[in-house]
């Protein structure tokens, strides 16, 4: 089995990117900011040097932000659904902000057999390779959007991500903003900042993206937080927070689909708290809990990342998720014990 790592070059990418005519680009199902940013960005670069610019799309699967209207052109908010991919019949196909196949497995059908057609851009510690022939892994970055703005200045011949059309700037920097928690994360560092600043150079308006994607909530949203926060349990000495989503408050509170995200940041403030889990109740079956898990930095910093290949997923050290089979506090008793191990 192939290794997860780095096999092409940003310059081979761009050349075998050239070379093909008809796209699809994927990211991970309930893309966030990052994920749609990156997407995006080269939908958008693709269609400013394509032949044929209705060759070129892009697919989301699962529920969207709702901020994603605001942000996308008529014809990209169009979600498109696998199936149309495969009339497509693409002879290049890219998939950014993930290489898991846990995370596409709804694309599985499309994507398996089409390894020589597929390249993956990912800053996450661990995939599935096996699934892209060409891979550019970034596990430096704190974005995929940054290697993708790199990649975007190379296809379009500009001399440095400054330079790039404000259009393709712009979801760019939303990837970045967003994957470090508007620059508040302990993945920020002066390279993030640099990549920042040259976006804002190319035209990106901070304020207007920040309030059209952060400050859009529906009240069901808030309504729902406080139901989540009113259950939370401080364990492990106050170390470990655990939030619940369950499948009844989002019934009665009839929030939105792909609106259940960021819950964890508001226990990470409390002083104590080292780790923080959110577990949310789903009605699949056989019973399936969703797990996402958020660490703090420091000499006692676990990664989490870790704790969720334990529970079939991943992440980075100090944000993964995972998928796990069983009941929501059957899920938790493992969880539990798994981070008080991690702690010790």
């Amino acid at each position: 089995m192939a290794e997860w790592n780095t096999n092409v070059t940003l310059d081979e990418l761009a050349d075998w990117i050239r070379a093909g005519e008809r796209f699809a680009i994927l990211t991970h199902t309930k893309p966030d900011g990052d994920a749609i940013g990156s997407t995006l960005a080269l939908v958008r670069t693709l269609r400013a040097i394509a032949g044929d610019p209705t060759q070129i799309r892009a697919s989301y699967m699962g529920p969207v932000p709702l901020w994603l209207a605001s942000i996308a052109f008529e014809d990209e908010h169009d979600q498109m659904i696998v199936p149309t991919l495969e009339a497509l019949d693409p002879d290049r196909v890219l998939i950014a902000d993930t290489g898991s196949w846990s995370q596409l497995r709804d694309a599985t059908g499309f994507l398996e057999g089409r390894a020589e057609r597929i390249a993956v851009i990912d800053h996450h510690l661990a995939g599935n390779a096996e699934i892209a022939q060409r891979r550019f892994i970034e596990t430096s970055s704190a974005a995929v959007c940054q290697p993708v703005a790199r990649l975007c200045a190379k296809l379009l011949g500009v001399g440095g991500i400054e330079s790039l059309p404000a259009e393709i700037a712009e979801p760019l920097y939303l990837g970045i903003a967003t994957d470090t928690g508007w620059f508040r994360h302990s993945n920020v560092s002066a390279r993030v900042m640099r990549d920042a600043g040259a976006l804002l150079e190319a035209g990106v308006d901070h304020s207007k993206l920040y309030q059209c994607t952060e400050q859009q909530d529906p009240p069901q949203r808030v309504v729902l937080l406080g139901r989540v926060l009113a259950g939370m349990e401080l364990l492990l000495d106050g170390r470990l927070a655990v939030l619940r989503i369950l499948l009844r408050d989002v019934h009665e509170t009839h929030i939105p689909p792909g609106q259940t995200g960021g819950f964890g940041d508001q226990a990470m403030n409390i002083a104590s708290v080292r780790v923080c889990a959110t577990l949310t109740e789903t009605d699949e079956q056989p019973a399936l809990t969703k797990i996402s898990l958020r660490s703090k930095e420091g000499p006692d910093a676990v990664n989490v990342a870790q704790v969720a290949e334990g529970f079939g997923g991943g992440g980075h050290a100090r944000a993964a998720g995972a998928r796990a089979p069983g009941q929501i506090e059957e899920v938790a008793a493992g969880l539990v014990d798994a981070i008080r191990n991690a702690l010790e």
